[in-house]
Parts: structure tokens; sequence; C-alpha cells
């Protein structure tokens, strides 16, 4: 899933790869400042509200909140 966090900027999230990818689309929609940030869990759902992105994972079955600020 992949979920707008900015005015230009997403996260997207990889169940096989326990991972999330943040980056940015320039002016040609090209993905920039691409940034891997390893889970080690599957993320099955993705939100993003006030700045917090709240993660839902499978293994655990809990939520893991990320402060964006």
């Amino acid at each position: 899933e992949i979920v707008k966090i900015g005015k230009n900027e997403y996260v997207v999230s990889s169940m096989k790869d326990k991972s999330l990818y943040f980056f940015e689309l320039n002016k040609e929609k090209n993905i920039i400042n691409l940034d891997r940030i390893e889970i080690f869990e599957r993320v099955r759902d993705l939100s993003f509200k006030n700045n917090k992105l709240y993660l839902f994972l499978e293994t655990t079955a809990s939520i893991g909140i990320i402060n964006l600020n």
C-alpha cells in the first residue's frame, strides 16, 4: 500500500521484504530520495494521521506508531 505523507512524499510497505520505503516524487513523477527501513515483520496496512504513521503488523498482531515530526 502507498500512503501520502507530505506534498510529494510517500511511504510504501513491502510484506515480502518486511520493510517500509520512504520516497519523494519530483515534477516529472520520478522517485527521488528513496530510503528503506527494515521493520522485521510483515506490515498488513498503513495509515497516516496527525504526522503519525500507523503500522498494522501481522505476526505480533500489533500496531506500530512512527512519529514523523
